[in-house]
């Protein structure tokens, strides 16, 4: 019989209902683990009960399709334990299953939002009008919010943020903690005013790139103000993160020419990076709050 989560641990395998805000129950997957970060799946499973182990589609990924996804599969990293919230149902295991399952998407702390896509992806299909509209009227809200002057407080050095950054280990075909480490570790190793630096001067970079002629030169997913056709703030951030990602003389080459973004690249885990370092040189989370906001539409004189 399904319960509340009161496992002490988790296991790779473990299945969980959660419930969706229409009252329906969906259902996710732990697919692997690192320390007390998370590799969930979100199964396709969608229903007004909580569903038995035996369901077929509990062993199965949720593809995504609304607005920008393709046929992308609904995995994210979390950390921290599973809420209170989610319902155990049992385990399968994943020992049958030919290779490791590749994610490079961090979502934080484990929230009760982990496993709302196949909600969304309900919405997307049957109910896309209102969908669209609520998304639209949100993200106006939050940029309506964010209409004040913002200013960096005291940010790294640009030398030592560079150098850091340089430390991401892009080579060959690696998974995105080896691509963080090398960075992670050199910051971890300093001091946690040097971390929360650093996390300013990432935050008042991609603030100053969150301009709307950056946003028109993302590719097939472009800001078009013209067509009013669905833009991803979130996309568009993740995008700002590659070009970061990519060194100092990239950074200032499309900060002054906008046209020099691209869409074919995003690196969300960047985000993570100071929280990474924080963690592991205090053992606690990272509570930190920039004085330049860095999601979508916070640089208003760049929206203008």
């Amino acid at each position: 019989m399904a319960k509340e989560m009161s496992k002490n641990t988790l296991s790779i395998g473990d299945i969980f209902a959660v419930s969706l805000p229409d009252g329906n129950y969906g259902a996710i997957r732990v697919a692997d683990q690192i320390d007390y970060s998370y590799l969930i799946i979100t199964t396709p499973y969608l229903g007004t009960e909580i569903p038995p182990i035996e369901n077929e589609l509990l062993g199965d990924i949720l593809l995504q399709n609304r607005f920008f996804y393709n046929n992308d599969k609904a995995l994210i990293w979390v950390e921290g334990k599973a809420p209170k919230e989610v319902i155990y149902i049992g385990n399968i295991s994943l020992s049958g299953n030919k290779g490791k399952i590749i994610c490079n998407s961090f979502g934080g702390k484990w929230g009760d939002s982990v496993g709302i896509e196949a909600f969304l992806e309900w919405r997307w299909e049957f109910d896309r009008e209102n969908f669209e509209k609520e998304i639209q009227e949100e993200e106006k809200r939050i940029n309506e919010e964010l209409k004040k002057t913002q200013k960096p407080m005291k940010m790294m050095k640009d030398e030592t943020f560079w150098s850091i950054i340089s430390l991401l280990n892009f080579n060959d075909e690696k998974d995105v903690e080896e691509i963080l480490e090398p960075a992670v570790s050199v910051l971890a190793k300093m001091s946690v005013k040097d971390i929360k630096e650093f996390e300013e001067a990432l935050s008042y970079k991609l603030y100053l790139l969150d301009t709307k002629e950056h946003a028109k030169n993302i590719g097939e997913y472009s800001y078009k103000e013209e067509t009013q056709d669905y833009f991803s703030a979130d996309l568009f951030l993740y995008i700002r993160c590659s070009v970061i990602a990519k060194g100092k003389e990239y950074f200032e080459l499309t900060l002054k020419k906008p046209k020099n973004m691209s869409g074919d690249n995003s690196f969300e885990p960047l985000l993570s990076l100071a929280s990474e370092a924080s963690t592991r040189r205090t053992g606690k989370d990272f509570e930190y709050i920039t004085g330049c906001d860095y999601e979508s539409f916070s640089n208003v004189e760049g929206w203008k």
